[in-house]
């Protein structure tokens, strides 16, 4: 019998070549037997690849239902880049579900606990699907200023992004005057 941080392992490489449904089912054993170890924090850690797996293959309910209850896990174990991970992933999951709302309450939350962490490039992405958010929901100023905050965050922008990132600092300048 595989260890958990052999079925952990497993999963991870089963992931990266892109066999969801074999790595969603290692990923479910190493939790059971992290949760069986008493070790909670890496059970939770493997819900969320669960979770990122079924994001992969938008098996939204599939997501929802691995990820829901992480969040507090991590938090009640002090650990806040698990749970703003956790957070987001949460997100994401609604958002697949088209539950725009929660979708945009979780990415807020995530945005805050990844600024406390000063992880950037974490806090951009959830930025930019914030904006993508609001801008489906008609919120298109509060959309551009998600979109320049994740931009301005961002460490790597592609030539799109630059392109972007440009016009938003002059519009958004143009409106300071």
């Amino acid at each position: 019998m595989p260890s958990p941080a052999e079925l952990k392992e497993q999963g991870l490489n089963l992931y990266r070549a892109e066999k969801y449904a074999e790595a969603v089912e290692k990923f479910a054993a190493a939790a059971q037997a992290f949760a069986a170890a008493g070790d909670q924090a890496s059970a939770a850690e493997m819900r969320n690849n669960q979770c990122v797996t079924h994001l992969a293959e938008k098996q939204w309910e599939a997501a929802l239902a691995a990820v829901d209850g992480t969040p507090e896990i991590f938090h009640a174990l002090g650990n806040k880049l698990r749970e703003a991970q956790a957070l987001a992933n949460l997100a994401a999951s609604h958002e697949g579900l088209g539950r725009s709302v929660e979708a945009a309450e979780f990415y807020l939350q995530a945005i805050e606990l990844f600024g406390e962490l000063g992880e950037k490039e974490n806090r951009a992405a959830c930025f930019k699907a914030l904006s993508g958010l609001q801008l489906k929901s008609g919120q298109q100023l509060q959309a551009l200023a998600s979109m320049h905050s994740g931009l301005n965050l961002a460490a790597d922008l592609s030539a799109k992004e630059k392109t972007l990132k440009a016009m938003l600092d002059r519009a958004l300048k143009m409106m300071q005057k």
